[in-house]
């Protein structure tokens, strides 16, 4: 006979611990995913004592060691099993709390906010990041969660490796009836890991302190430093109150090996930082995690994940809104914190 597969969670790096008593003498054998395991490295298979009790041990869980685990029991009477399927984690239990029930009251919310400082009209987040992050779908995804329905208003990157982005984009957040929210992403030219691809940094710091104007097409080889789309003199409305960079969690061993594309997004950071703009790490492409694929509430069991977007679906989810809503909350939090100190 074989016994259901039950659910085990995992911690990485802690250890996985399998027993099973019997009740007479067999002869048993272990297996994950069909292939027969045997001792040595992580493993330790303990063979069965006058108690009948088979054990394994594998330290140090790392992701390698999901599947289904068997142990599978043979004697003159014939064959038994019994199976486990194993989850690691980042975290065994959830280091932030997902509450769908809070939608409705953040959206309100958002709806009635207005800056906490008169020379700020409205919070100007700028979206930055590697091509194909997912910068322009954030905005998107934004204004489908307050409209109820799907939007498409800036367009997403392709999988081409070059940015759809090439200007300078304000994208305003809406309601259902049409009417604008306190706060508007802009959204750049994608980074690439070369010298000669993609936005330049100058443009992007440029963009923080306001001095990129609405419609600049970006000049991979040239940064805006004067002319029509130059602001001389920016206001507190001009300038980027929080910056905001938008990684696929898909793509982040390839972002740790482009040492360029790296350099260019701390430089980025450290100019922000030195401005006192608050600055906020979105990852997107959460699929790409299977604990997250499978159920949108495990997305805060990893440390690595931190929002999902509206991309390719075709109806709105409340799960989706609601890890949207609550890291646009602490955007919005940390921009009207940034404004509330430039009051004189």
């Amino acid at each position: 006979m074989q016994t259901s597969a039950r659910a085990i969670s995992v911690k990485r790096g802690h250890d996985i611990t399998f027993r099973w008593d019997a009740n007479c003498g067999v002869d048993g054998t272990w297996k994950k995913d069909g292939l027969t395991l045997h001792n040595g490295g992580r493993i330790n298979i303990t063979e069965p004592t006058q108690y009948l009790c088979f054990n394994l041990t594998i330290r140090d869980a790392t992701d390698e060691d999901e599947g289904e685990y068997t142990l599978k029991l043979s004697n003159w009477h014939g064959d038994a099993s019994g199976s486990a399927k194993v989850k690691v984690l980042d975290f065994a239990v959830a280091w932030r709390k997902i509450d769908h029930q809070r939608n409705d009251k953040v959206k309100t919310a958002q709806r009635e906010f207005t800056p906490s400082n008169p020379e700020a009209q409205r919070l100007r987040f700028l979206l930055h990041g590697p091509v194909g992050a997912g910068k322009s779908s954030i905005a998107n995804s934004v204004n489908t969660v307050f409209q109820g329905r799907t939007t498409v208003n800036a367009h997403a990157a392709p999988s081409t490796g070059k940015s759809e982005t090439t200007t300078y984009n304000m994208y305003e957040v809406k309601d259902e009836q049409g009417r604008k929210l306190s706060f508007v992403f802009n959204d750049i030219m994608g980074l690439e890991g070369t010298e000669t691809g993609g936005v330049l940094t100058a443009d992007i710091i440029s963009a923080l302190k306001g001095h990129i104007k609405d419609g600049y097409e970006f000049n991979p080889s040239s940064s805006l430093s004067a002319g029509l789309y130059y602001n001389n003199n920016p206001t507190l409305d001009d300038k980027v109150h929080c910056l905001v960079s938008v990684i696929p969690a898909d793509k982040i061993l390839l972002l740790e090996e482009s040492h360029g594309l790296i350099k260019k997004m701390r430089e980025v950071r450290d100019v922000a930082k030195n401005l006192d703009i608050p600055h906020v790490v979105l990852m997107t492409h959460v699929d790409s995690c299977p604990l997250v694929k499978e159920d949108l509430d495990k997305i805060y069991f990893s440390k690595k994940i931190k929002i999902a977007n509206y991309h390719e679906e075709n109806r709105v989810d409340e799960k989706v809104d609601c890890v949207i809503l609550d890291a646009l909350d602490n955007i919005v939090n940390f921009a009207n914190d940034y404004v509330i100190r430039q009051i004189e």
